[in-house]
């Protein structure tokens, strides 16, 4: 890799729309986007390249049999999130022009040939983890589980996602797709407006958990809603959505909070990010999904920490953290899924940096690209910098290398589906 530069990248420049008669130092109070006003961005040689680094990852962590992507390099365990990441990617890759036509069909075959073969959690949903060279459910440390560890409906909805990217822009794949739905029972997904998955407590007591907080839920919903599920009161915000004043801005959250729900509510960029790239603005989304960029934003010019934050692996332990810009009452710390506090760790995410970038085309995310440029490797794009040394995060991931190739294919081309 080479050295971490913060050289101005030539040919990525903000946009005039921003910067027109303003210093580049106060563009803080700059109005949200206005998503009427998208224009097509071609791109230029610098980040046809970035999308080509990112396709090397699923090219150097392609199973040769099974046709599936490991969700971290090295580890041959897979989610169904990263696998609809990964059908996206590929999505996003073939219109990039990255890839070719025959390339993307044969490599969508053989995905949704393998998820054809899946045992299925209580022969109902797909289980939360697989090897991809051997298709047993496993757990989350990639050993068998014969009996499955329960699935997640979030998850399973992501995976969704992919499948209708593909089947729009590749319709002879549609009876496969069809094909693998048709084995799943859907209506387990769901109760009362909302989402529901399934736990396995202490390796034997199961129990139906409600699935989603702020962001999470609504992208989930959104998909949800184009399938038919009844999911409406998860689509919305104004339900769950509380404000929680930070100096002189506000902080969106989730009023379902450790204390009252038992579990904690994060709220960070990715699922904000997935469901405007993946299905484009919708106004409810915007307001939510503005205030979190701008509390990143107000972080750096507070701080002059530059501020990035999403869910993301580590390269060693924690392994994972949720960095975010509330976790419950607690503005910007890094938290584990089981909610530690690992703010020491609290990274810069690269894929956040390329989805606001792509999304926003606001000056404050240009100094993001600068800040990742030096985080390409031959094998895809490492996953941030950590804040406290500005030093790579040297860990390559499924989601991260496939969400830079969504905000690239949303800045050339808008949203990956195109809703009727």
């Amino acid at each position: 890799m080479e050295p971490h530069s913060n050289s101005v990248i030539i040919g990525i420049q903000p946009s005039p729309q921003f910067v027109s008669g303003q210093k580049l130092q106060n563009y803080f109070d700059m109005p949200a986007p206005d998503p009427r006003q998208y224009r097509p961005h071609p791109l230029n040689k610098i980040e046809f390249e970035f999308a080509r680094t990112a396709w090397r990852f699923f090219e150097k962590n392609t199973d040769p049999e099974t046709g599936l992507v490991p969700s971290v390099q090295k580890f041959q365990s897979m989610t169904m999130w990263d696998q609809g990441g990964y059908l996206l990617a590929i999505a996003s890759a073939h219109r990039l022009g990255v890839i070719s036509r025959t390339d993307a069909e044969q490599r969508i075959f053989k995905v949704l040939n393998s998820l054809t073969k899946l045992q299925l959690f209580q022969s109902a949903l797909p289980n939360k983890a697989y090897n991809i060279q051997s298709l047993a459910m496993t757990d989350y440390a990639n050993k068998p589980t014969p009996n499955g560890i329960g699935y997640s409906a979030l998850d399973i909805m992501r995976l969704m996602s992919g499948l209708m990217v593909i089947t729009q822009n590749f319709p002879e794949f549609f009876p496969l797709a069809q094909k693998i739905v048709d084995r799943w029972d859907l209506k387990r997904l769901t109760a009362h407006g909302r989402f529901q998955g399934m736990a396995i407590l202490h390796r034997k007591h199961k129990r139906h958990v409600q699935e989603g907080r702020i962001g999470y839920e609504q992208y989930a919903a959104h998909t949800g809603m184009l399938l038919g599920l009844p999911v409406q009161k998860a689509y919305q915000f104004a339900p769950i959505l509380r404000w929680q004043q930070y100096f002189d801005i506000r902080l969106p959250a989730d009023a379902r909070t450790k204390s009252t729900h038992g579990v904690s509510a994060v709220t960070t960029s990715e699922p904000f990010l997935l469901e405007v790239l993946e299905y484009g603005w919708r106004p409810e989304t915007l307001d939510v999904a503005w205030a979190v960029f701008r509390a990143q934003m107000f972080r750096h010019k507070q701080t002059g920490i530059l501020t990035s934050l999403s869910e993301d692996h580590i390269k060693g332990p924690p392994y994972f953290a949720y960095n975010t810009i509330l976790t419950d009452h607690e503005p910007f710390v890094s938290v584990t899924a089981r909610r530690k506090d690992v703010s020491d760790k609290r990274g810069l995410s690269t894929k956040a940096s390329f989805g606001w970038w792509a999304i926003t085309d606001h000056p404050y995310t240009i100094e993001l690209i600068n800040a990742v440029q030096g985080l390409q490797t031959p094998n895809g794009w490492y996953a941030g910098l950590f804040e406290s040394t500005m030093q790579p995060n040297e860990i390559l991931t499924l989601n991260t290398n496939a969400v830079i190739l969504e905000a690239l294919h949303y800045r050339a081309f808008g949203p990956l589906y195109q809703q009727k």
